[in-house]
């Protein structure tokens, strides 16, 4: 479903990356203010270098409506989502050896992102913006 706001329309694929985009910019900035649910010693670990992918990956999804590329963002961010799974499931070494800090709820949430990611980008048409020349 599309919606047109100022003049540009909006489709469900927008609406989904902006919102992904940000809840990763608001949690990567409350990883660096100290709470009992994101931080070094929280409920989910996180480390500055986790932080700032989260903050990153939060700009590129909020960006990527604004260059007609919501589903492919959406897509490559599910499966990038899903490799963090598999490596954090299969040895948590292997993810903080990369300096990306993480715990076993890290891995829970992160399936649960990819999963969800995933449908997003999978469950949007990527021909969504694809128009035709008129003659």
């Amino acid at each position: 479903m599309a919606t047109t706001l100022a003049g540009r329309t909006w489709s469900s694929a927008d609406n989904l990356a902006k919102l992904f985009g940000v809840i990763f910019i608001i949690v990567g900035i409350l990883g660096f203010i100290p709470n009992p649910l994101v931080s070094y010693r929280g409920l989910f670990e996180v480390n500055t270098f986790h932080n700032i992918v989260h903050i990153v990956s939060g700009g590129i999804l909020l960006a990527s409506p604004y260059y007609n590329a919501p589903v492919i963002t959406l897509r490559v961010f599910g499966v990038i989502y899903a490799v963090v799974t598999i490596l954090g499931f299969i040895s948590l070494d292997s993810l903080n050896s990369m300096g990306l800090a993480v715990n076993q709820p890290d891995n829970w949430l992160h399936l649960i992102l990819s999963i969800a990611i995933l449908w997003a980008g999978f469950a949007m048409p990527a021909e969504e913006r694809v128009t035709t020349a008129h003659m």
